[in-house]
């Protein structure tokens, strides 16, 4: 399937995608679905277990959206606090990783409107900014790093939905599915949200057509 993204910020996304995630020995012979029905039932390792399978997921995507690795800490604790108080609404425990992600970008959003209403106040001050350029791999050459600054420029002009949906598709790697449900809303509506990111993107960025 073609996907329209930037020949040389391809590289560079993929330079800033991070590391993977790094899973607990003893609990890799274990799938989601029984994890998650061990932590229902209140086994503390079932829950560590979780946390250790998906807390760099959760968190490499929201310092990735929020800018800030603040927040982003904030996020990944509010999301797992969440997530396992109320894991008796997950109908199926394979899809947890899926869950984990909707909780954080729920949390996202709200961080969003809460810094509308500082900037609003003249309170928006964040020392801890965490751009694409900076959580750049330490081997990313400088053209890399020149093509994820402009990438950031173009993905600062997006409103937040917009920019959570563009992120979560073409940094992330989520599947459309995926990004609808993370961001809670219809297919239709997150291939618009992608499509007037996209625009606004295109306008800064040089794309082209390229398989991924």
């Amino acid at each position: 399937m073609r996907q329209p993204i930037a020949v040389d910020v391809f590289e560079a996304l993929e330079e800033a995608r991070g590391a993977k995630v790094r899973r607990h020995p003893s609990a890799d012979r274990v799938d989601d679905r029984a994890l998650v029905a061990r932590a229902r039932a209140g086994d503390g390792w079932a829950e560590e277990a979780l946390y250790r399978r998906y807390a760099d997921d959760v968190g490499i995507i929201a310092v990735r959206l929020l800018k800030s690795r603040t927040d982003a800490e904030d996020v990944l604790q509010d999301t797992f606090a969440i997530a396992f108080e109320k894991l008796s609404s997950l109908r199926d425990g394979a899809a947890v990783r899926g869950w984990l992600v909707q909780i954080a970008v729920s949390q996202v959003r709200r961080r969003f409107r809460r810094r509308r209403l500082r900037r609003l106040l003249g309170l928006d001050a964040d020392a801890d900014q965490a751009t694409l350029e900076s959580i750049a791999e330490p081997s990313a050459g400088p053209e890399v790093r020149a093509e994820l600054a402009l990438l950031d420029r173009a993905l600062d002009r997006l409103a937040p939905d917009h920019r959570i949906a563009w992120m979560l598709r073409y940094v992330e790697g989520e599947t459309l599915e995926d990004v609808a449900r993370a961001c809670d809303c219809a297919l239709a509506t997150a291939k618009r949200r992608l499509a007037a990111a996209d625009a606004i993107v295109r306008a800064e960025v040089n794309l082209v057509e390229v398989d991924r």
